[in-house]
């Protein structure tokens, strides 16, 4: 439970880091982007924080990019919380 609950930290840091430096404060958490069980992608993360910002993905392909490369700097091409 103790390293789930990091891990979900992990993330929502990075959510903090993408308001602080790129302006995307949205209300997203990690809980809510991890589907249980499930593995969370690159470009699933960055598609889930351009539609909080009421932006369509498909029309942002610079925005996704950058974001992917954030999330994967981190997590690497998918984020689990069993790490």
């Amino acid at each position: 439970m103790q390293k789930r609950q990091h891990r979900l930290r992990d993330l929502d840091l990075l959510l903090s880091d993408l308001c602080r430096e790129w302006g995307f404060c949205n209300h997203l958490t990690a809980k809510e982007l991890i589907p249980a069980g499930k593995a969370l992608t690159d470009t699933e993360f960055a598609h889930a924080v351009l539609r909080a910002e009421k932006m369509n993905p498909d029309y942002e392909p610079t925005w996704t990019q950058r974001i992917c490369e954030k999330f994967s700097a981190r997590f690497g091409s998918s984020f689990t919380l069993m790490g």
